[in-house]
């Protein structure tokens, strides 16, 4: 008899550890377990300078400018410069791209010298009025930097003006339109979306030529004339589908 109730009780206690035990594993079974999802990776964003672009610039000018005539001077204008400039980017690469520029710029470059050759003396005056330049670009990009080399070819146009007097007397003043070429180097950096700023430094070279003036023996002159600018610009580039401009 005792031992039927001791069989009975472990049984009653086996029932009761059951009926506890399986809520707590239907739970259990019932969670999902949990995965922290890991935050994106910081991506850098990616700039691309494909595209049409406009913009201004503004800077300061001199000049190496030798005259002869018999004797030599010079007149070495400078001044302020100040214009337009458009052109093309295409990025064939990360970090390489291709284009073409054209400048327009007006200047007050001025500049005067005096000669004397014993018997006949006077004053020479140089005043350009512009120059032009259309460039192939070359440059290497980093994000937001663009550094570029550029060369092609230069216009430029000048008021060349002499008086004389002594053995000659005279004056005169002549304008000519002249060609050279031209080198260059500068960086330019996207400070917001389609905004880029630029500093750039350019060596225009025109050779000699002849300039002609109405006053006797005298008249004829050889001017030689090399010009640097050092410049700062803004550029807008046109927004994408633009021109074929994309961003």
């Amino acid at each position: 008899m005792n031992r039927k109730l001791a069989l009975a009780n472990i049984a009653a206690a086996g029932a009761v550890a059951s009926a506890l035990c399986a809520p707590a594993d239907a739970a259990d079974l019932g969670r999902r377990p949990y995965y922290k999802e890991p935050l994106p990776p910081l991506v850098q964003p990616l700039y691309n300078w494909t595209g049409f672009y406009v913009g201004a610039n503004f800077g300061g000018t001199f000049s190496n400018e030798d005259i002869t005539n018999g004797l030599a001077f010079s007149t070495d204008p400078s001044g302020v410069l100040g214009g337009f400039q458009a052109g093309y980017n295409y990025q064939f690469s990360p970090t390489m791209l291709v284009g073409v520029e054209l400048e327009m710029d007006w200047t007050t470059a001025t500049g005067t010298s005096s000669f004397s050759n014993g018997t006949t003396a006077g004053s020479f005056t140089s005043n350009h009025n512009w120059y032009d330049t259309l460039d192939g670009r070359l440059g290497y990009v980093m994000g937001t930097w663009l550094f570029y080399v550029k060369g092609g070819i230069a216009w430029m146009n000048a008021d060349y003006a002499m008086t004389a007097g002594g053995a000659v007397v005279g004056a005169g003043s002549t304008n000519i339109t002249r060609t050279g070429w031209n080198i260059g180097v500068g960086a330019e950096f996207m400070i917001m979306p389609q905004w880029s700023a630029k500093a750039e430094y350019n060596y225009l070279d025109f050779g000699s030529d002849s300039v002609n003036f109405p006053i006797g023996v005298v008249g004829g002159s050889r001017v030689n004339t090399e010009v640097h600018e050092f410049k700062v610009g803004l550029n807008y580039h046109l927004p994408p589908g633009t021109l074929f401009g994309r961003w």
